[in-house]
């Protein structure tokens, strides 16, 4: 008997594998496929590109080849096999060809390439928050391996909470890509500043007599265990008639130094006349850059809805400001670009790790880009300070939080481009001449997830290895621990 079954078996696999059609017209177009996956530069590493086809047909057929295999995919969702993907991708370039039959004759659309370039960092994070701002509670910070569609929780606002006392977890970020030294914040109930530095857990209280907040937006630094974090008292507002419908305006702003080692705050830049966040390092850890906006709005009750009224004129200038790391000296600050002069507004720089890049949100007026449809991204040469509109990865939806893979290869940012509401999350290749490729969005395994997950991706960030403490570690030190009071130290930045 075993010896007719396992021939049966054999014939029945092979009479089951899709066989390509010989007779077909051809279309001198790619097919609609979604996500837009045509004509991408991906990882070598990365998850397999799984993607609808959107063109209407009885019967469809998918052809994948590289110099390493053949996969041949039957029906409108391409969803590859983990197995097969990793032997095609074992090249520098797939050709996928779609078949469509329709009333008995089958197309075959222009193929299209998916070029393979470096490897990309195997994790990142993000926040996971609904669309709705009154609903942050429901918001957590996940991390997802980019090799497969595992996604993990990293922390949970719904498991710290306590009934009507909420929490709101935000900013994560980590040191040089390693998770065992990364913090989040925490707002509101049992409120602190989570750190870990290698592999402890720490929670602070960065708000001391002589600062306006404790510590927001933060950026570690690249050798000493310092974080420049922004203060910011930060306000929201609804349009009830605009493409913009949210607005976050910050009433008043400096920059702080933190230090990791003796829990000490100092002050890097503070001028009252003027609103400085969104700290970013350089590379070697030796410059800062950070944005503000001149604005002299007096002090008191009527600040805020001055400040909300004056909204259009807030112009976020683009500096730079040296730094001694091993003597915690600071030099004078330069102007890098004149935001007031142009009308506009430049925030979130981020470095690339080799120093060469670096990479800016710009857009009408503000500090929060994430809301504005005419946010994009420019790009500046450090070697000559030049810089230029990212076009290649520009949409006409908002284009918001940016950052760098560790080896500088690969950027990831978040955008609406897909349907103007949602933020997704999408990659881009860069060339030695600071060029950018087609971006693509997060491979799921699932391609129709976008379209279907009614929340937004935010703050996405890098990762060498995952998170290795527990979201119950996280939540039960959270509720047990005190935040420890940062200590001021009245060393300024200048």
């Amino acid at each position: 008997m075993k010896k007719i079954i396992i021939p049966l078996l054999v014939i029945l696999i092979v009479a089951c594998k899709p066989t390509l059609p010989s007779d077909y017209d051809t279309a001198g177009t790619v097919p609609a496929i979604f996500p837009d996956y045509t004509d991408i530069t991906i990882p070598s590493n990365i998850a397999p590109m799984n993607f609808l086809i959107e063109e209407q047909a009885d019967a469809y057929l998918t052809e994948l080849t590289s110099e390493s295999g053949q996969v041949v995919i039957k029906g409108n969702t391409v969803s590859i096999p983990k197995s097969k993907w990793a032997r095609i991708t074992k090249s520098q370039e797939i050709t996928v060809r779609v078949y469509c039959r329709k009333d008995s004759k089958w197309i075959a659309y222009k193929p299209f390439k998916m070029s393979i370039s470096d490897e990309i960092d195997p994790y990142i994070s993000y926040r996971i928050i609904p669309v709705a701002v009154e609903s942050y509670e429901k918001l957590t910070i996940r991390q997802r391996n980019l090799t497969n569609y595992s996604e993990k929780v990293v922390v949970s606002n719904s498991m710290i909470q306590n009934n009507a006392q909420g929490t709101c977890i935000n900013c994560h970020y980590y040191k040089n890509w390693d998770t065992d030294n990364m913090m989040f914040h925490v707002r509101h109930y049992k409120g602190g500043t989570i750190l870990v530095l290698d592999g402890k857990l720490h929670k602070v209280n960065m708000k001391t007599d002589s600062t306006i907040s404790a510590g927001v937006y933060p950026s570690w630094h690249p050798t000493h265990d310092y974080i420049a974090l922004s203060n910011n008292k930060t306000h929201q507002s609804v349009h009830a008639a605009s493409h913009d419908k949210l607005e976050v305006i910050d009433e008043e702003n400096d920059i702080i130094l933190y230090n990791t080692r003796d829990n000490t705050v100092s002050v890097i830049e503070n001028d009252s006349s003027e609103l400085e966040c969104f700290p970013g390092w350089s590379a070697d850890g030796r410059t800062l850059y950070y944005v503000s906006a001149h604005y002299e709005a007096p002090f008191g009750p009527d600040r805020k809805n001055q400040i909300f009224i004056d909204r259009e004129k807030l112009h976020f200038s683009l500096y730079s400001k040296p730094f001694d790391p091993d003597t915690r000296t600071w030099g004078a600050k330069e102007l890098i670009y004149d935001a007031q002069a142009v009308d506009s507004s430049m925030t979130w720089p981020r470095v690339s790790p080799d120093g060469r890049w670096m990479v800016c949100c710009v857009s009408t007026h503000g500090i929060f880009p994430l809301d504005q449809i005419a946010s994009d991204f420019v790009i500046y040469d450090l070697k000559d300070n030049s810089y230029r509109y990212a076009d290649e990865i520009n949409s006409r939806f908002a284009e918001s939080y940016h950052c760098w893979s560790s080896n500088g290869k690969w950027i990831m940012f978040s955008t609406r481009r897909e349907d103007g509401v949602h933020t997704r999350l999408y990659f881009s290749h860069i060339d030695g001449n600071g060029h950018f490729t087609k971006p693509f969005a997060l491979p799921q395994r699932n391609p129709e997830f976008n379209r279907e997950f009614l929340y937004a991706f935010n703050i996405p960030e890098f990762m060498k290895e995952p998170v290795h403490i527990t979201p119950r570690q996280f939540a039960s030190f959270i509720s047990s621990t005190d935040a420890t009071p940062s200590k001021y130290e009245s060393k300024k930045g200048e």
